[in-house]
């Protein structure tokens, strides 16, 4: 992927959380990614809405390691990607499959008419076991911050009761240079609650849209 100057990803991305016997909460994300390579930079645009039909325009950059993150009408926020406040925001193909390779030994290969296919599937874990495993690292950052509104609501549960129902990454390479075709990612968790579980999934997949010749640069005053 670094012998082109950059690329562009369409992304797409849904959140849930759902209780039997009540309207789900969550949201959709569409987005465009471009990313260069030389030097690392990424600029995504794109809009979130809610289940309530509202939408809501969300910007990113990341830029010399640092990412910048705007959200409708609010102000500029700013971090390390290793915030997880910033890092929950930034949708990086190239730099999932950099943190992949930490644990590509346990994904499973097959051929596809296009290339390759590697696949990581895990279930069963609880929450607190789950914070030791490289490949479910990203899953339980993600879902964090839906377990601090949860408990705001009243919910208790604790990390040991808290259940990985279902986690997919698939990876989609081409058959020249492995290129990146397409990275999908999925979890399912269940939040007890009430004699019931609350049920929170998250998926995201971003497609190769081919090659990005542009610069990505800060907007004017953003610092």
């Amino acid at each position: 992927m670094g012998a082109e100057k950059g690329w562009t990803f369409a992304l797409r991305g849904s959140e849930s959380a759902v209780m039997q016997g009540q309207a789900p909460s969550g949201a959709t994300y569409a987005a465009t990614v471009h990313r260069t390579t030389a030097p690392v930079a990424l600029q995504q645009t794109g809009t979130v809405t809610t289940s309530k039909g509202e939408r809501k325009p969300e910007v990113v950059y990341v830029a010399g390691g640092t990412g910048y993150v705007k959200e409708g009408a609010e102000g500029w926020k700013k971090g390390a990607l290793s915030e997880p406040d910033i890092a929950n925001d930034v949708e990086d193909p190239l730099a999932e499959l950099d943190a992949f390779a930490t644990y590509a030994k346990s994904a499973t290969v097959s051929r596809t008419g296009a290339g390759v296919r590697l696949r990581v599937r895990a279930s069963g874990w609880q929450l607190s076991a789950a914070r030791d495993r490289p490949a479910l690292k990203r899953a339980v950052r993600e879902v964090e911050p839906v377990l601090g509104q949860l408990r705001k609501a009243g919910v208790t549960a604790t990390d040991d009761r808290i259940t990985l129902k279902s986690f997919t990454e698939t990876w989609d390479l081409g058959a020249h240079g492995y290129r990146v075709v397409a990275h999908r990612y999925a979890f399912t968790f269940l939040v007890p609650f009430q004699g019931g579980d609350i049920t929170v999934s998250q998926e995201v997949r971003a497609d190769n849209r081919g090659v990005f010749d542009g610069s990505v640069a800060l907007p004017s005053g953003v610092k």
